[in-house]
């Protein structure tokens, strides 16, 4: 399957880039990006890392992407991973914008992976640009899973591989951890009520320490497997249930925003949206990342409004 990463001159996407040709999950690779001579750069570069493994790999622009099965999209403006994501939105709701009316030209039945934040913002505006079913847009989120699979491991003292779960709702502070999708070895497992709080606090730990470094960077390493595991999805069509940012339309009875939730992923992209049992904290935990949710939604609609540019 052709693979296209848009933003592949950046961290996430270039680390995307190099996992998924490394991996096998694409017999062509397209790689997008503003800076012509850097992905040209990483693209001479991968070629000749991957292959042996017979997957091609070439720079190239939008008009490169026709036939392209999955798109990862990682062009964005990023700002300070501790702020609020909604500093960034407009100008990226933009971008986004931009890059949709581009793959709806050139690959309209790809689906299309958004890995810009604020994640779920930017989902919704593909979404509102029109020319794609909701099936074909997810948003990457599954960090936060594989974060919480993390502190579970730690918390129980056990090997992370053991641990299965999901973390929904936004792909942000109002993420929930749903503690109750947490398994050992496939068996359900409970957490004290000091134990789910000693998780969240590790999440709030983890990036106030890697903001702390100024590093300049943000995750690329933890992007690039998790972008990988969804392409592999699609790719294999696995039906695999990840979490994932989607449209909902009355799912958790919300509508109007994109929302992380338990989805199936194939070739066609979500296969299902899985609404679970969720317990009472859990939902009332879901609802208030809802509420932040519909804000930048709101502001993704204002945006997008005719006109709104020249404003």
């Amino acid at each position: 399957m052709k693979v296209t990463v848009i933003g592949a001159a950046g961290w996430v996407g270039m680390s995307a880039a190099f996992y998924v040709a490394a991996s096998r999950l694409a017999d062509e690779m397209v790689l997008i990006d503003v800076r012509e001579n850097l992905v040209e750069h990483h693209a001479m570069d991968l070629s000749t890392a991957v292959s042996g493994l017979d997957v091609k790999v070439k720079a190239g622009g939008y008009e490169d992407t026709v036939g392209t099965g999955v798109v990862i999209n990682a062009a964005g403006l990023h700002g300070d991973i501790t702020a609020d994501r909604t500093e960034m939105l407009i100008k990226n709701t933009r971008l986004v914008r931009d890059t949709a009316l581009q793959l709806q030209k050139y690959c309209p039945e790809a689906v299309v992976v958004t890995a810009v934040n604020p994640v779920d913002a930017l989902n919704y505006a593909i979404w509102l640009t029109g020319g794609f079913e909701r099936r074909q847009l997810v948003g990457y989120s599954l960090n936060d899973t594989l974060r919480l699979r993390e502190f579970a491991a730690r918390a129980k003292g056990v090997a992370v591989s053991r641990v299965q779960g999901l973390a929904i709702g936004e792909h942000g502070f109002t993420q929930v951890p749903l503690f109750s999708s947490v398994r050992i070895d496939g068996e359900p497992v409970s957490f004290s009520e000091q134990e789910k709080q000693g998780i969240r606090d590790a999440y709030h730990a983890f990036f106030e320490r890697l903001e702390g470094l100024k590093a300049g960077r943000t995750t690329g390493w933890t992007c690039a497997v998790g972008l990988a595991a969804l392409t592999r999805a699609v790719v294999e069509d696995t039906g695999e249930t990840l979490a994932g940012s989607a449209i909902l339309e009355g799912e958790y009875g919300q509508r109007g925003i994109s929302m992380g939730v338990p989805i199936k992923l194939g070739r066609t992209g979500i296969q299902e949206i899985l609404e679970w049992d969720l317990a009472p904290d859990e939902q009332a935990a879901l609802e208030r990342s809802a509420e932040q949710l519909k804000v930048n939604a709101r502001i993704v609609e204002e945006t997008l409004r005719p006109g709104a540019d020249e404003r």
